[in-house]
């Protein structure tokens, strides 16, 4: 019975993540990450009629979803460049991701270059990807 009740809790709390407008925090203004997204998902889309300083948190999130379920009108998109500078993330020091780790590998190898990735961090990961970016044009 209390496996039943885990899960009745889970899927309350789940459900609730699928209803923005309900949010407690849904009024607030956006954060630097959803509007840096939302800009990032309408360049993709072709939406530019798209403001996130006018929404709230709550529809800030259902436009977020409305873009990522949208046609894709320009493939050519670029990301923004990152919302925090890599040397302040409190993560920095962290292993390197395996999506890191291995997007080095790939544009390293389109560069020419060898570069060690063990036990790099996640910073250094992050300044190694935007200096291949670079050298590569990825």
């Amino acid at each position: 019975m209390e496996v039943i009740a885990e899960l009745l809790v889970y899927h309350e709390m789940a459900s609730q993540l699928d209803k923005p407008s309900q949010w407690t925090t849904g009024g607030d203004a956006p954060t630097e990450k959803q509007k840096a997204f939302i800009s990032t998902l309408s360049a993709e889309k072709g939406a530019s009629d798209v403001d996130p300083s006018t929404m709230n948190k709550s529809e800030a999130s259902s436009k977020i979803n409305e873009l990522k379920n949208a046609e894709t009108r320009n493939p050519d998109a670029t990301a923004g460049q990152p919302i925090q500078h890599p040397d302040s993330w409190t993560t920095g020091d962290d292993q390197a991701t395996g999506k890191q780790t291995g997007y080095i590998a790939a544009m390293a190898r389109e560069a020419g270059e060898k570069v060690q990735t063990e036990g790099m961090g996640k910073t250094e990961a992050s300044k190694a990807i935007g200096d291949l970016k670079e050298k590569t044009g990825m």
